[in-house]
């Protein structure tokens, strides 16, 4: 589930690391990026959590083009909460604040987006669903603003009635319209590196079987059979797609 969730947010931010394209990030921020990287990397967990402290807080204001960092910076954040006290309480602290902000403007979707983050890399998206099941409860449909594709996942994969209910309507569709056209495009984009071509598609076959399981169970498990088969033929005649392709 959270590899899953993981590597949709990766896929998505384009990044695993900090290393920008050329003219989309503020020196000077890029900069701050690679200190913090390098501080982590070489056990300076104090003096990165300094830099990870204000990248998060400060990035976007900064730099709208450091959206995509914030993933990875959050990421960077939660795997030092394993072995430094100081960043799990930090990160702890932060990410309440974050859900606060959240219910008190449930349209700041840049608080939306951290909540998501966060709660993932802490293996509690439970407790994500939970807030945003509640609210749904009170307030029909009150994160269509801040809705997305991972965030259907996760609806999806925690098999959330209340939340597929509110913003995905109906699962195959859902699938058909927002999920199949990402996912034929990664495999698309594997073109783009002859060497790990094979390799991409590879894996990307994996992530379209998984989505497609974990949508075919929610499914099964809240609402038909025959719904679960029209995703299920959605799945089959994407891979046929890419097989005529690639002949």
């Amino acid at each position: 589930m959270k590899q899953l969730l993981l590597s949709t947010a990766l896929v998505a931010s384009g990044a695993f690391g900090f290393s920008a394209q050329a003219g989309e990030l503020d020196p000077a921020l890029q900069a701050k990026l690679d200190r913090a990287q390098f501080l982590y990397d070489h056990g300076y967990y104090q003096e990165a959590l300094k830099h990870i402290q204000w990248l998060f807080n400060n990035g976007i204001a900064t730099d709208y083009d450091f959206t995509p960092h914030q993933v990875s910076i959050i990421t960077l954040w939660a795997a030092m909460r394993d072995h430094h006290e100081p960043a799990r309480i930090s990160y702890d602290r932060a990410l309440k604040d974050t859900i606060t902000q959240l219910k008190r403007a449930p349209h700041n979707c840049a608080a939306f987006d951290d909540a998501e983050v966060m709660m993932e890399n802490k293996n509690a998206l439970e407790d994500l669903v939970t807030v945003l099941e509640n609210e749904t409860a009170e307030h029909p449909q009150i994160w269509q603003r801040c809705w997305g594709y991972s965030t259907s996942l996760i609806a999806v994969e925690q098999t959330s009635k209340p939340l597929m209910d509110a913003y995905l309507v109906d699962l195959s569709d859902h699938f058909k319209a927002e999920f199949i056209p990402v996912i034929d495009g990664l495999y698309t984009q594997c073109d783009d590196d002859v060497d790990y071509r094979e390799a991409c598609q590879d894996s990307v076959i994996d992530y379209l079987t998984d989505v497609s399981t974990s949508f075919r169970h929610a499914a099964t498990t809240h609402y038909s059979l025959n719904e679960a088969g029209q995703i299920g033929v959605l799945t089959v005649q994407l891979r046929l797609k890419w097989q005529a392709q690639d002949q």
